[in-house]
């Protein structure tokens, strides 16, 4: 078994290791600013148990030294818990609160002494820490997914702090065990915890990237909806589970290049950003919008019926020339629209293909209109 020396310097090296590695993944690859709260739980954790070695090794400041790695321990843990929290986009005013009341507490203890400061501090600690590790594991799984498996190991690992604040009452003076049995307690799983634990938020943080990366691969730059490639892939997924057909839309901005011409190519790209916005906030569950390129634009409809299909196409475009009034455009902005069915036989490019030409018809049909074609694909 390691000495406290020696496993609170293991546990300085471990926590600086994962703090760096976490700060090296939020800055090279623009990684949300959870991933940094995390890095400054392990640097914080690092203080802290180098704290502990300063107390070792300067036993006339112990006290002093105990006070500020409880305060380090609990800034750890509570950061480690505003970060899960952060990703799955909840508010942090509760890890504040119990941040701020704890460690008031703890300095209270530490100067007002009622009954033995060592075992006050210890067990108000490690109930706190067990606190964070609890509202972790408490985040809904409907808010931001939290894998099984990482939820087991943060509630074991809150099951052993929990001990460790059992063993610190235990070990009060005159208590049923000895200050050598907490020291074996909490020297049993510190360093172990604090590796699986920097293991597991940089796996989180891989997985994230790997997703952040797929979603830039799948959507376009400009516009933010699918492009053509994540478009037909989403689709594929989508008509795979469903099992059935439902209908596409070919829509294309009419008169898009005079518009560039005239008035350029950030307006230009306005104009695109509101129209794939206008798709995008108009689909409903089981829809899909991407942008095939240019000003055209393909959606697909999950829709019940035909009829339904068509008047939500005709809202789409009647609503269309109201988004851009607050843009001086030498000419109104509209869009003309292709409606077919999506069979289930088809595939992607046979049904957009069909709806490309309904598109051209309402073209050369005088733009500004839907034509739909919603008899069975040829």
């Amino acid at each position: 078994m390691l000495s406290p020396l020696a496993s609170s310097i293991s546990v300085v090296s471990v926590s600086l290791f994962f703090g760096a590695a976490l700060l090296v993944a939020w800055r090279q690859f623009g990684l949300k600013r959870y991933a940094a709260i995390w890095a400054l739980s392990f640097l914080a954790s690092a203080v802290g148990h180098g704290v502990r070695v300063a107390g070792i090794l300067l036993p006339t400041h112990q006290s002093l030294a105990a006070m500020l790695a409880c305060h380090a321990s609990i800034a750890s843990f509570a950061l480690l818990a505003w970060g899960f929290r952060s990703r799955a986009g909840l508010s942090g005013p509760v890890v504040l609160a119990l941040w701020a009341s704890s460690s008031l507490l703890v300095v209270l203890l530490w100067a007002l002494q009622p009954f033995d400061w060592r075992m006050a501090s210890r067990v108000v600690t490690s109930l706190t820490d067990a606190a964070f590790i609890a509202l972790i594991v408490a985040i809904p799984k409907s808010v931001r997914n939290i894998s099984p498996s990482l939820r087991w190991v943060l509630t074991l690992y809150g099951l052993y702090i929990l001990s460790v604040g059992i063993a610190a009452f235990l070990a009060r003076p005159g208590g049923e065990i000895g200050e050598a049995a907490f020291i074996f307690v909490l020297s049993l799983g510190t360093p172990t915890g604090m590796i699986g634990t920097g293991i597991l938020t940089l796996f989180v943080v891989v997985a994230d990237l790997a997703g952040e990366l797929q979603r830039r691969a799948e959507c376009d730059y400009l516009s933010g909806v699918l492009n053509r490639r994540g478009f037909e892939e989403k689709i594929g997924e989508r008509r795979a589970d469903a099992g059935e057909g439902g209908f596409m839309v070919s829509a294309d901005l009419d008169r898009f290049k005079a518009i560039n011409d005239r008035c350029g190519h950030m307006v230009g790209d306005e104009v695109i950003r509101r129209f794939a916005r206008h798709l995008d906030e108009g689909a409903k569950p089981g829809d899909l919008v991407g942008r095939m390129g240019g000003e055209e634009f393909a959606v697909f409809l999950s829709c019940a019926s035909a009829a339904e299909a068509l008047q939500r196409v005709e809202a789409l475009r009647d609503r269309l020339p109201s988004l851009y009034a607050d843009l001086a455009l030498p000419m109104p902005v509209t869009a003309s629209f292709g409606l077919v069915r999506f069979e289930p036989s088809e595939t992607f490019a046979q049904a957009y293909a069909r709806a490309d030409e309904a598109l051209y018809a309402s073209k050369l049909a005088g733009r500004n209109k839907t034509v739909s074609r919603l008899d069975a694909a040829a």
